[in-house]
């Protein structure tokens, strides 16, 4: 049987219209599964069809072997390892009873293990380190003010890249200096915005914001060519800066960082001002408070209160004036669209 017509049912029937799963999860199987149908094409010939029937066990497992290993495959961490799995588990839960003809199948995939991934320090920045990440774009440009305004974006709200990316027009209450964010789960948060938080992204929108091709008009953020960032975009974004400011700040150059790591920043310089960890689980649309308990332990200097004491970056503070369909049989060709 083909696999794309049971992605189809699994993601539009199961996961959207059932379930009714986030955006977000709906994003990561989807990448999951075109992995793995990359994965089937490398070893079958770029021309294949995939079939349930290629997805054995050990195809399975020497995709997972694929993901982590650093020199013939993708690199993954164990973490990203897991969440694959979980996608494709997902799958054969879905499908064993629906198709009794792969319960076999199903139940011996659902049964491959995830990976422990142990606890680990999560990496943040420093001030210092942060004044030097929001130095790199170049102001002078208008895709500079847009780079700077993802950056202050996402270490002002905490938010993550892929809510970062969803940012629309419509969300941002200027006036009272908030803006809601879509959450996991979609779950919405209200967050408030720093004076100068306000000033850029105004300066940004009224200035500098690339004209929206039809489809993308409410989303806040434009890319080059007229359309909405995805996630990846706007990692690309922080990476690409991270890498120029660790040529100026040394101490970067020195930790694993990701546009996740700004996240962990927030929550950081918020508790090192003395924030409630129950007000930083709002913050960042945590579940649970346990959620912030890994921040606790880090070494905590500063001692502040929320918003006004939370004190935005001198740099930015200072930058207040202008400166200038799902057909086709081939599941790669609509799981790009979802």
């Amino acid at each position: 049987m083909k696999l794309a017509d049971l992605l189809k049912e699994f993601f539009c029937t199961y996961l959207q219209e059932q379930r009714g799963v986030s955006i977000h999860t709906v994003r990561s199987y989807r990448d999951s599964f075109k992995l793995l149908i990359l994965f089937l094409r490398s070893k079958f010939g770029p021309d294949h069809i995939p079939q349930v029937d290629d997805l054995t066990i050990k195809t399975i497992e020497s995709f997972l072997k694929y993901l982590e290993d650093p020199a013939r495959g993708r690199g993954n961490s164990a973490h990203t390892r897991n969440q694959r799995l979980a996608a494709l588990q997902s799958f054969f839960h879905w499908l064993a009873p629906r198709y009794p003809l792969y319960e076999r199948l199903a139940s011996k995939i659902t049964r491959v293990p995830v990976k422990r991934t142990g606890s680990k320090v999560m990496p943040f920045l420093t001030r210092e380190e942060l004044q030097a990440l929001l130095k790199q774009p170049k102001t002078h440009t208008s895709d500079g003010i847009r780079n700077l305004a993802i950056l202050i974006f996402l270490y002002n709200t905490g938010a993550r890249a892929s809510e970062a990316a969803e940012a629309r027009l419509s969300w941002f209450n200027f006036p009272n200096r908030t803006v809601k964010i879509l959450g996991k789960r979609r779950k919405e948060r209200i967050t408030p915005l720093w004076p100068s938080t306000v000033r850029l992204l105004k300066l940004y929108i009224e200035h500098h914001r690339r004209p929206p091709r039809a489809g993308y008009a409410d989303h806040f953020f434009i890319n080059q060519r007229g359309r909405a960032y995805d996630r990846f975009g706007v990692r690309a974004v922080v990476k690409r800066h991270l890498f120029s400011a660790a040529k100026a700040c040394p101490s970067l150059a020195s930790k694993t960082l990701s546009t996740h790591s700004l996240r962990h920043t927030t929550a950081v310089h918020l508790l090192e001002s003395r924030v409630d960890p129950h007000v930083i689980k709002s913050w960042l649309g945590h579940a649970s408070v346990k959620s912030t308990d890994p921040y606790l332990d880090m070494d905590l200097t500063h001692k502040r209160q929320i918003l006004d004491k939370f004190s935005p970056p001198p740099y930015v503070n200072g930058l207040d004036q202008p400166q200038g369909p799902m057909n086709g049989t081939d599941p790669l060709d609509w799981l790009g669209d979802l």
